[in-house]
């Protein structure tokens, strides 16, 4: 099955957060191909970048270029409409990211709990 990370995996692993960086490597098996991560995820991580340092935003810049984008459809706004329908008091990015790994098939590598909730979506919630 083909994976894709999010917002909060995409942090971790740019920033070498340990525990995240042992347990994606150990998911390695799911996937041997390079995941992918959502049109929102980048958005929200390039405009994380603004915040910081000139050097460690070159080195981030170069990190996130590594993966694979999935880019919206017609599709993503189907799903992205029923799942808002469903599940009212997610935050429409989270919902975004749901879409695209439901419409695409992908299994969702996260830290976030608000995607616990989604029953759609196949996921995988590290702690």
């Amino acid at each position: 099955m083909k994976v894709m990370v999010d917002t909060s995996v995409l942090i971790d692993l740019d920033t070498g957060y340990r525990p995240t960086l042992e347990r994606f490597v150990s998911l390695k098996e799911l996937s041997p191909t390079l995941p992918s991560i959502s049109f929102m995820a980048y958005y929200e991580f390039i405009h994380g970048l603004r915040k910081r340092n000139p050097k460690n935003r070159e080195k981030s810049l170069a990190f996130i270029q590594e993966f694979v984008i999935v880019h919206t459809t017609l599709q993503t706004a189907a799903v992205l409409s029923l799942l808002k329908e469903r599940y009212p008091s997610c935050s429409l990015a989270d919902l975004f990211i749901a879409a695209q790994a439901i419409e695409n098939g992908m299994m969702l590598v996260t830290r976030d709990l608000d995607f616990e909730k989604i029953a759609e979506l196949d996921k995988i919630i590290l702690s």
